[in-house]
């Protein structure tokens, strides 16, 4: 027996701590004269003798409970000639190495790779005749390696290469552990091979709801080094709304995680096979640098965006594939009254959609008259605007409600002379309280009230202003000449998107299922206000109708190895097929509800670009990386015993070395060895309650 504390053995010295007290209660005894010695001479071979055996057992236990606790302490284990791990006893073992693109990092003592295949031929070195043996790797597809002899598995050994695909370390360990478990050998272990990067932390820690009874897990961690490598810490996707089409920026955040410092460092943006832009940059160890890269428009509903990095050590995480996806085709339906009304002013509103509809790549607007509407065609639009009707019919109400519950919005125009009691029977289905009266003169071009400063708060407002935080918003306000009165809510579900300078909205948003109805106090015609000559006026509607259609931005498709790909497709379709490196690939399709539900492992995918393509269309994923692998910190190996050690019943991790006889020695001795420190406790348990009973049992110390 052997101990991983031996220090600890010192306090073997508390043994005579009981047995000095013992030796100083020891005192002489006194003689008194007596006439007579019968009594005391029955007394000393009764109560005396049973006193002197008390006190003798009770040093004795006292010692030994000592004495066990301190070896407790101390971490005893069965060296590998003893017991449990005998070399002679067979074993089955699976070894694990990680063939992340770290590995390719060179050191004094060679490339990580080669390292751990070193230290894999040390274990199985170790092993016995009739041990058995089996072999995967962390990163891309696994070896699936039945369980053979060591000088089959050390064959396979020259078959592993670096791999920058995705981690699947922990889904590696417990199928190896649930597959070790099954057989009948009674020592079962896992060699884990690592540069213990900080990336296997979280896969290590999904390890934690596992729990795996009598595997012993050895962590082998290779040398590091000091290279130099700039990775990707964040890439985001920023769109602000201030006209006709979105302004489109891409927020870089790049990171030297090397030691040293990095100069005449590079970052291009290449969109589309063409170089949009190129930077240098000069990295401090450990610092972050930000690029802002505004993105061209583009008529593809996919952009192909890569990002590259020059300048560094190392190169395999310098790509970064990015598809930037523009918001699908809204369509979008105005429903107005014969243009040539007697009493109506011209709306302003028509001209700015008119031009709206040119850009098809954006929305799809269609111009009718109330009349022609069938309730079936509502349900093909995203966003309906009733431009100035009077009256809404009857008829049309309920199918419009029914729509804007599902997810579409409206946008609700009065008419000068509108009616609004019309006009509130569909407002009040939302539980807004709508319009209450009439202010002002149509037409008359007088004052009585004017629009209120925007403020922020609400996604038809925000990002409309280009401004700092702190800049006071300059903007020529448009007087009111007629409105109808918007009464106030304190409903959570309605929003004043903008106000009077008296208080009374001017823009009231109420939410009614999925979707919204927004009703405005004014027309978009002269009559009402000046506003439709105010530069405010387009951007505002535009973005209006926008937000309405769902308001939808552009957004960025981007997976990340390591996990499984899952996309949702809100349409029903029969066949799916990837394209990924110039293969098909036939992903799992379940349909469900909510659409189509594609599903993929991607184990073996590697950093590039994915084609989801449909019988309707091919959708563009760029694949990168998880941001972690090109951190170059890695784990103490106190933190790797504490990660895993919940899952685990016995947990070593341990330093390769240069010398490697001594290593094999270390990897020897924490390999087959067993700690046997809770036989201790147990056996001090056992002696603090027969101390107990021995104590009670002679409490009578006196003849009867």
């Amino acid at each position: 027996m052997s101990f991983l504390n031996p220090i600890f053995l010192f306090a073997l010295l508390t043994v005579a701590v009981p047995l000095l007290i013992y030796l100083l209660n020891i005192r002489k005894p006194k003689k008194i004269r007596f006439s007579t010695l019968a009594f005391f001479e029955s007394l000393k071979t009764t109560a005396l003798k049973r006193i002197k055996i008390k006190r003798w057992l009770l040093l004795a236990i006292r010692c030994t409970a000592i004495l066990v606790l301190v070896l407790a302490v101390s971490r005893p284990f069965l060296p590998p000639e003893i017991g449990w791990g005998a070399n002679n006893e067979p074993k089955v073992v699976a070894i694990i190495i990680d063939n992340g693109p770290k590995m390719d990092q060179i050191t004094r003592e060679g490339p990580y790779l080669e390292q751990a295949i070193g230290i894999a031929e040390t274990v199985i070195d170790m092993l016995g005749r009739d041990d058995r043996v089996t072999l995967d790797v962390t990163h891309g597809t696994g070896m699936n390696t039945p369980l053979l002899g060591g000088r089959s598995i050390r064959s396979l050994l020259n078959d592993i290469e670096v791999s920058n695909a995705g981690n699947y370390s922990d889904v590696r360990i417990k199928e190896l552990a649930n597959r070790l478990i099954q057989e009948n050998e009674p020592n079962k272990m896992i060699y884990f091979i690592t540069e213990a990067g900080l990336s296997m932390k979280s896969k290590l820690e999904a390890l934690s709801e596992e729990e795996f009874e009598n595997i012993f897990l050895q962590i082998v961690k290779v040398e590091g080094s000091d290279a130099v490598n700039i990775g990707f810490e964040r890439v985001a996707l920023e769109t602000s709304v201030g006209g006709q089409s979105d302004l489109r920026q891409l927020r870089v955040v790049v990171r030297n995680y090397g030691s040293r410092s990095a100069s005449n460092a590079f970052i291009s943006l290449i969109m589309d096979d063409e170089l949009v832009t190129q930077q240098s940059f000069t990295a401090d160890s450990e610092s972050s640098t930000e690029f802002v890269f505004e993105i061209p428009s583009s008529e593809n509903q996919f952009s192909a965006v890569e990002l590259l990095i020059e300048g560094d050590d190392l190169v395999f995480d310098n790509r970064y594939y990015a598809s930037i996806k523009s918001p699908d085709i809204k369509n979008i339906l105005v429903l107005h009254e014969d243009i040539n009304s007697e009493g109506a002013m011209s709306s302003y509103l028509r001209p700015m959609l008119e031009v709206a509809a040119e850009d098809e790549t954006r929305f799809q607007i269609e111009f009718r008259e109330i009349e022609s509407v069938q309730v079936s065609d509502i349900s093909e639009y995203d966003a309906i605007v009733l431009d100035a009707l009077r009256t809404i019919p009857d008829y049309l109400s309920q199918p419009l409600l029914d729509r804007v519950q599902e997810g579409a919005g409206l946008l609700l125009i009065p008419a000068a002379t509108g009616s609004l009691n019309n006009y509130n029977r569909l407002i009040g289905f939302s539980g807004s309280s709508g319009y209450l009266n009439i202010i002002g003169s149509y037409g008359s071009f007088d004052s009585v009230d004017r629009m209120a400063v925007p403020s922020d708060g609400h996604p038809v407002i925000d990002r409309l202003f280009d401004r700092s935080d702190d800049e006071e918003l300059r903007l020529n306000l448009p007087e009111l000449f007629y409105y109808f009165e918007i009464s106030p809510s304190d409903r959570s579900t309605d929003y004043a998107i903008l106000n009077t300078r008296t208080g009374s909205p001017l823009l009231m948003e109420s939410r009614i299922g999925n979707g919204s109805i927004i009703y405005s106090a004014i027309g978009t015609d002269p009559g009402w206000s000046n506003f439709p000559i105010k530069p405010f006026f387009a951007p505002l509607f535009f973005r209006t109708i926008d937000y309405l259609a769902s308001g939808e931005t552009a957004s960025l498709n981007v997976h990340y190895l390591g996990s499984e790909f899952n996309y949702m497709s809100e349409q029903s379709v029969d066949i799916i097929e990837f394209e990924k490196d110039s293969e098909t690939i036939l992903p799992e399709l379940r349909q469900t509800l909510s659409g189509s539900e594609v599903r993929y492992s991607g184990v073996e995918w590697r950093p590039g670009w994915l084609y989801l393509k449909t019988s309707g269309r091919n959708i563009l994923f760029g694949v990168n990386q998880d941001t972690m692998e090109s951190n170059l910190n890695t784990l103490e190996l106190a933190d790797l015993t504490v990660i895993v050690n919940e899952s685990f019943q016995n947990v070593r991790a341990v330093q390769s070395r240069p010398d490697q006889t001594q290593f094999s020695e270390d990897l020897e001795m924490a390999s087959f060895g067993k700690e046997i420190w809770y036989w201790f406790v147990i056996i001090a348990i056992i002696l603090l309650l027969l101390e107990s009973i021995v104590s009670r049992s002679f409490k009578a110390e006196t003849l009867k």
